[in-house]
């Protein structure tokens, strides 16, 4: 049972003062105007100190440029309090001329940009601090420790973080920047709770107005959950966790580090069965990032360079593997049947059926760009982007089924990570290749994944899914074929607009734009729920007329109705053969 208590103290043994050091003291400047305040006091023997703020944040692939939320620099001698010579030399970087005396760097950083997992946030309720956008680091130095120390107790009563405490109020070691970069901060008076999975204690703080039983029952599942991966991977590499759920505002979405994940979710959707479930499957999903990514990763990921895209073709492997495992794991879990499991997963397969993007973008090619392209989606993005999440995990499904079927049931993906993180993350310490990684599965499994699957992640064409799915005994139906525009549609002010349009392989490309205004179809005035009605009632190849309004100007366009099924389903055969069954059974552990 889960017990309710204050943050416990994990105390750091202070090391002797070396001959350079780092210290950040945080306060609140202005609650209400979202500002902190930050003080970085520095000891250091060198003339002149290069320090820069990170531009992204790992695991959110995309330049941020964190400096924009960063004011009032400025320098300080740490004893007489005089002002230092410094220099703002890039939008990012200041050049400090310390003379080899203790200064001390001040700043404010505006924390109300965003309401996300990678931006820092302050108000009165709670202050969330994602270290890369928030914390200074001096160039070519990132080994260095740091100490930090928060007064904040005037508005908050508790501050949680991974960080191991110092013997102070609120005050945190890091063994380097990349620990500290590693570890978000959340400010709150909140309480949290406990529960021991493997040989791991684990803490969940929940920001939000929810009961203690609420508290208790999630502990409790999570305890099932970590419990289910901790021995699926055979040990914890942590003594400790930090599940941070925050449940204030309606938001989705979470951020694995080394030693906790920060995870977004919508308070309306906590008592929903459903919604319940799609949270586990969130929390799993960031918790199982513990290994893959965190220690077992492709080799670009790790050192990091924080002023620059870290490329790599491999986020297949960090999210797609993991993707591929959330749900898997909450069906081990005991949480969902085999029916659920299987309608979570047509979701994911059915998702790449509705454009042609596939045929546009390779997986490698999704993994690579995804600085400029999946994470900077646009109107047009479904149609000619894939995402390493879905597909990836589609594809590790397929590989899974694959090993299954060439071993009759007796080897598995699970033979493969556990490789992967005893040779890279135990032994070698560190990243691997992609040819290692297939190395390592042919090694363990003795299935050449690579020559079965290495062209669904190199070229961009359709992975034929059905057949691996055949060998535990799954079979695709598709019925109710009906009319289909090619685009949807909202409703704003009580009127019509288009929403998305879908490029298919059997649509045609009409002359119809984002945000079209659906004037009127067959001279009939258009309402969304009329909309709704009339699209059903179309046949396919039937030529329509369509007034629309664009840029202020009416347009009549001719379209012809496309045709799509409006029914796919997966369903388990009710006979299979032993050899399916074998291989049925081994992947849902069932006899």
């Amino acid at each position: 049972m889960a017990k309710e208590k204050k943050p416990n103290p994990v105390l750091h043994e202070q090391k002797k003062e070396s001959k350079e050091t780092f210290s950040f003291l945080i306060k609140i400047h202005n609650l209400h105007k979202h500002y902190y305040e930050v003080e970085l006091s520095i000891e250091s023997e060198r003339e002149e100190i290069y320090l820069a703020l990170p531009a992204w944040t790992p695991g959110s692939y995309m330049i941020r440029d964190y400096s924009t939320h960063l004011h009032r620099f400025g320098v300080v001698n740490s004893q007489t309090k005089e002002s230092i010579s410094w220099e703002q030399v890039d939008l990012n970087r200041w050049k400090i001329l310390t003379d080899k005396k203790s200064v001390t760097v001040s700043y404010i950083i505006y924390a109300f940009e965003d309401y996300t997992v990678r931006t820092n946030y302050l108000d009165v309720e709670f202050g969330f601090i994602n270290p890369p956008g928030f914390f200074l680091y001096p160039e070519e130095r990132l080994s260095q420790p740091v100490d930090i120390q928060f007064q904040v107790s005037e508005i908050f009563s508790n501050v949680f973080t991974s960080l191991p405490k110092n013997n102070t109020l609120h005050s945190f070691h890091a063994n380097d920047f990349d620990e500290l970069f590693d570890s978000p901060f959340h400010i709150t008076n909140k309480n949290s709770v406990f529960f021991e999975a493997g040989s791991c204690e684990h803490e969940l703080l929940i920001e939000g107005d929810v009961s203690y039983s609420f508290k208790e029952k999630l502990a409790n599942d999570l305890k099932l959950i970590t419990s289910t991966e901790i021995a699926w991977m055979g040990n914890s590499p942590n003594p400790y966790y930090l599940f941070v759920l925050n449940l204030s505002q309606n938001a989705y979405g979470g951020l694995e580090h080394r030693a906790s994940s920060i995870n977004f979710f919508s308070p309306d959707g906590i008592h929903d069965g459903e919604e319940y479930k799609r949270l586990l499957e969130l929390l799993a999903h960031e918790y199982f990032h513990l290994w893959n990514i965190k220690r077992i990763r492709p080799i670009a990921l790790g050192p990091f360079d924080y002023q620059k895209p870290n490329l790599t073709k491999e986020l297949w492997i960090a999210e797609g593997i993991t993707s591929f495992y959330d749900i898997y794991f909450l069906y081990l879990s005991g949480f969902i049947t085999k029916e659920d499991y299987l309608t979570r997963v047509q979701t994911d397969i059915f998702a790449l059926d509705e454009t042609n993007a596939e045929d546009w973008m390779s997986l490698e090619e999704s993994s690579f760009t995804a600085w400029n392209k999946f994470y900077k989606r646009n109107g047009n993005s479904h149609n000619i982007n894939i995402s390493y999440y879905t597909k990836g995990g589609v594809l590790v499904l397929c590989m899974e089924l694959y090993i299954r079927k060439e071993t009759a049931g007796l080897n598995s993906f699970q033979n493969i990570m556990q490789a992967l993180y005893k040779k890279y993350h135990i032994e070698k310490q560190r990243g691997f290749t992609k040819q290692e990684f297939f190395d390592i599965a042919f090694e363990v499994t003795g299935v050449d994944l690579k020559l079965e699957f290495d062209i669904y992640l190199t070229k961009p064409i359709r992975i034929p899914v059905e057949e691996y799915l055949k060998w535990i005994g799954i079979f695709r139906t598709d019925s109710d074929f009906g009319s289909d525009l090619g685009f949807r549609v909202k409703e704003k002010n009580g009127n019509v607009f288009v929403q998305k349009i879908l490029h298919g392989k059997d649509t045609t490309t009409p002359d119809i734009q984002l945000e079209d205004e659906i004037i009127a179809i067959n001279g009939k005035r258009m309402t969304y729920s009329g909309f709704q009605k009339l699209e059903k009632l179309f046949q396919p190849k039937e030529k329509i007329l369509i007034l629309l309004s664009r840029y202020g100007k009416t347009k009549e366009i001719i379209l012809e109705v496309s045709g799509s099924y409006k029914s796919k389903k997966l369903s388990f055969s009710a006979i299979v053969p032993p050899e399916i069954k074998q291989i049925q059974n081994s992947f849902f552990g069932t006899t």
